[in-house]
């Protein structure tokens, strides 16, 4: 839904102090959680790897000062005061386009990290097909030099939208939301991008389809059905630019016989 950019503060500012509220009456329940082990371990910090639809049950959890890229959109604009609310540091980006900011607002998030911040991103925004990883957080752990800590985060009592690309979820008051960690993921000297992408991929498909099963096949389907769809407009569009050279040449023909 699109909202005027000058009303969405006074609505982002209303949509957070509600957040903070509802916040107080969650119980979040934490497996194989290493965030802090690992720090005291290595003396770095994190990057932590969410899906797009998880992204309001992870302010849950979040960490004081950790970093998260918010899309310089109008629909981004909603979520800054949530983020703040919740002691995270907004980080103006995505990975889509280049008017986007993304390479900016990684740069930006690379620098808050290197000074000891956890960074979060939604590895398969900002427009997806769900649950494929973009190249950002492999980036965001190589040049930070920190590990890749997946994560899924499942709200028991929730609202899904389900004709949305992520299938957002919209946690409800006094819900359970269960966080389940993936072992981190560090990046050697010898990892390549598509290598670190590949393995956050199939720890969060992974941890989702033990954790959320229905919702993780939904999702699949969904991206199934959407690549149908692009298929389609592909071949048709294939079939109409094959048809005008054939029709312009015959009628090239009806000249030459004239």
């Amino acid at each position: 839904m699109k909202v005027p950019s000058i009303v969405n503060p006074v609505i982002g500012v209303g949509i957070a102090a509600a957040f903070k509220l509802m916040r107080m009456t969650f119980r979040v329940r934490v497996r194989n959680d290493q965030r802090e082990r690992l720090m005291r371990r290595t003396g770095k910090s994190h990057a932590l790897a969410i899906l797009h639809a998880h992204q309001l049950a992870a302010l849950s959890l979040s960490a004081p000062r950790a970093g998260a890229m918010v899309s310089r959109s109008r629909d981004g604009d909603l979520l800054l005061p949530l983020l703040r609310a919740s002691n995270c540091v907004p980080i103006r980006g995505s990975s889509g386009a280049g008017q986007k900011g993304g390479a900016t607002a990684l740069t930006t998030l690379i620098r808050h990290v290197k000074k000891g911040h956890p960074g979060v991103i939604a590895v398969d925004g900002p427009r997806g097909p769900r649950g494929a990883v973009q190249k950002g957080i492999a980036m965001l752990a190589m040049k930070a030099d920190v590990p890749i800590i997946p994560v899924v985060l499942i709200p028991r009592r929730r609202w899904i939208f389900q004709k949305a690309w992520d299938r957002m979820q919209i946690l409800l008051p006094f819900t359970l939301v269960d966080a389940m960690f993936g072992d981190p993921i560090f990046a050697g000297p010898d990892a390549s991008i598509e290598e670190l992408t590949a393995q956050v991929e199939a720890s969060l498909k992974a941890m989702e389809l033990q954790m959320d099963p229905e919702e993780a096949r939904k999702g699949e389907q969904m991206n199934q059905e959407r690549a149908a769809r692009r298929k389609s407009k592909t071949r048709s569009g294939s079939a109409n630019h094959q048809e005008k050279p054939a029709s312009f040449s015959a009628e090239n023909v009806v000249k030459e016989a004239a």
